[in-house]
């Protein structure tokens, strides 16, 4: 096997971690190759606090091995150098005695250097950076380098690109199984999922999973409500609000918006940040406040005017957009995307196709909008 095979399987035994289960830490796979190309040590990380995936494999292949001077180590992530929950995995690896290590991708959290850190102890350390490496840790990426959740946006929209006709009707755009998709592979896979106040109350929305022949799941709901009409007493009884046991409603309002001892209903929390001028709220401010929420992945569900901010300010890093097999011809009708200000070609947006499906006439395609 070649050091990209090693890594590439290293990463498929990362990928059995159940990521509520490691949150926020990131997904990390591990082996250890003898000198005549054998694994002979095999781990990953599955806990949050507990061994990580190098400490798995090192202490297989001691199990084989005593002597592991002549053996290489193959690891998705670059070990860490510092004390934390656990001891620094670069601590263990020298005092193995394994002198090859083969990382898949850098470690962007400021506190790890363990690359560099094995290179100065002697240790022939090597960087094979794959896409598949990159984009196992896409999200733990994000929280590091942005300091917000990575965000996905979904849209669904006719041919035409409305989201509604000029009455505000939007149900359906999109048929049964591109609605199945969603839930079933896009909701299950965030912390929350952020709209507006605006389109809750509209639509009447839950923000729950519903999978046909399951139980409904809740989800965690971020909802951006400046003045927080969503607690005024008319919007008491709004879907949103059905039972939670382990999910909150967070409603973000601006500071002061809410009186101080306001009754607020079972698992509702209020963060409160800065809106400007146009009573848009400050995105720095909320992906911060998120991320100490411990939602580290999120999804935008919302009109086209949050939606639009989102993408105008870069706080989104993935579209899934479904086209419904409709077109509207309505000019009152309500558009996917606005904007303030008008933008050349030459200064429009890049996006790269991940994959495109079909559910009978609907289109799905997701798109990449920022490269890690």
């Amino acid at each position: 096997m070649t050091p990209e095979e090693y890594v590439l399987f290293a990463s498929s035994l990362a990928k059995k971690a159940n990521k509520k289960a490691i949150g926020p830490n990131p997904f990390v796979g591990a082996v250890v190759v003898d000198e005549k190309g054998i694994i002979i040590g095999t781990g990953y990380h599955q806990k949050w606090g507990d061994k990580h995936a190098e400490v798995y494999a090192i202490e297989e292949a001691v199990s084989h091995n005593q002597d592991l001077t002549n053996c290489s180590l193959y690891v998705t992530l670059e070990p860490c150098s510092h004390h934390g929950k656990t001891p620094p995995c670069t601590d263990l690896i020298v005092q193995s005695g394994i002198k090859k290590v083969f990382v898949g991708s850098l470690d962007p959290n400021p506190k790890v250097s363990g690359f560099v850190l094995l290179k100065e102890k002697g240790i022939d350390i090597v960087l094979v950076e794959l896409k598949e490496t990159l984009e196992l840790n896409k999200v733990f990426f994000t929280n590091q380098k942005k300091q917000r959740p990575f965000v996905s946006l979904k849209i669904a929209a006719t041919i035409d690109a409305k989201i509604a006709d000029y009455t505000g009707t939007s149900k359906w755009i999109t048929n049964e199984e591109s609605r199945n998709f969603v839930h079933a592979n896009i909701r299950t896979e965030v912390d929350a999922v952020i709209s507006t106040a605006k389109t809750v109350i509209e639509d009447k929305a839950t923000l729950n999973c519903r999978i046909p022949g399951q139980e409904n799941v809740a989800l965690n709901a971020v909802i951006i409500d400046r003045t927080g009409r969503m607690l005024q007493e008319q919007n008491g009884e709004l879907p949103i609000y059905y039972n939670r046991t382990n999910t909150h409603v967070f409603i973000v309002t601006a500071p002061n918006a809410l009186q101080k001892n306001q009754l607020l209903p079972n698992s509702v929390r209020i963060i409160e940040i800065d809106f400007n001028a146009n009573n848009e709220v400050n995105l720095n401010q909320l992906g911060k406040a998120l991320l100490d929420a411990g939602l580290y992945h999120v999804l935008i569900e919302a009109g086209s005017m949050f939606s639009s901010y989102a993408l105008e300010h870069q706080w989104a890093d993935e579209l899934h957009y479904f086209i419904g097999s409709k077109i509207l011809l309505d000019s009152a009708a309500k558009p996917a995307f606005t904007s303030t200000h008008p933008t050349r070609l030459s200064n429009s947006m890049q996006l790269s196709v991940v994959k495109s499906l079909t559910f009978k006439d609907d289109v799905y395609i997701h798109y990449k909008i920022d490269s890690l």
